[in-house]
């Protein structure tokens, strides 16, 4: 009798550790919504700037490491959006201003013309700050800009995973979703930060393009998108 209550005591035990022990284990999320508010530091200052044209909202879709950005913005004949095939390493940028609609593919063989006109950033020996961000686990982590030296602070999320997601954008050495953050290119400062994250499923197409959506090689897609960004620049 004592052998079989030995034996039951220890069965019991051993199944308690082994769920003590699994029980910790990360879930991350693999599908939803994150929305983030877009602001505009710079251009905030200024009182003639034309900054009530941009979008102030971002809506970033997400499933099985790929996502879809889809700037808001006050117009709906004015879009912008990336389609990040991210564990590929491929991604569709697109805008549409009216009837004119384009997009251009990146990949890794011409990234680096997509990059070569924008900030880049290493990390900082300093340790990653554990923090809550909308009730997530989160880290802060400081970075450095290669081009003045000075030290910014980014937002990432721990419970959410997706391959590469950093992959064409100045934080390519970040593993994590960033969800506070801020990042100048072509001469505008633009600061992002979530406001809400949602995990549900999502369609299989969310990443589909328009068929009535032009391509355009690389450079020329750049080109034009540079020029309508021109008229909110900040620098003298």
């Amino acid at each position: 009798m004592k052998k079989s209550l030995f034996k039951i005591f220890f069965s019991s035990f051993i199944i308690l550790i082994v769920v003590q022990c699994e029980s910790p284990k990360k879930k991350y999320f693999s599908s939803g919504k994150i929305i983030y508010e877009i602001s505009y530091p710079c251009l905030e200052k200024n009182e003639e700037s034309l900054m009530f044209l941009l979008p102030k909202k971002m809506i970033m879709t997400f499933s099985k490491n790929q996502f879809k950005n889809e700037f808001i913005f006050p117009t709906k004949s004015s879009a912008l959006g990336v389609l990040n095939s991210s564990f590929k390493k491929k991604t569709k940028l697109t805008f549409r201003l009216g009837n004119n609609k384009k997009y251009t593919e990146i990949d890794s063989t011409n990234v680096n013309l997509l990059l070569e006109d924008l900030p880049e950033y290493e990390k900082t020996q300093f340790v990653a700050k554990e923090i809550l961000f909308l009730g997530k686990p989160a880290k802060k982590i400081k970075m450095k800009s290669l081009k003045n030296d000075s030290i910014y602070e980014i937002t990432t999320l721990n419970d959410l995973k997706i391959k590469n997601v950093n992959w064409c954008t100045p934080f390519n050495k970040i593993k994590d979703v960033i969800v506070d953050y801020s990042v100048v290119q072509y001469g505008m400062e633009m600061h992002f930060k979530a406001i809400s994250i949602n995990n549900f499923s999502v369609e299989e197409d969310f990443l589909e393009l328009d068929k009535d959506y032009k391509f355009n090689i690389i450079k020329d897609y750049l080109k034009e998108i540079k020029t309508m960004l021109s008229i909110f620049s900040c620098n003298d």
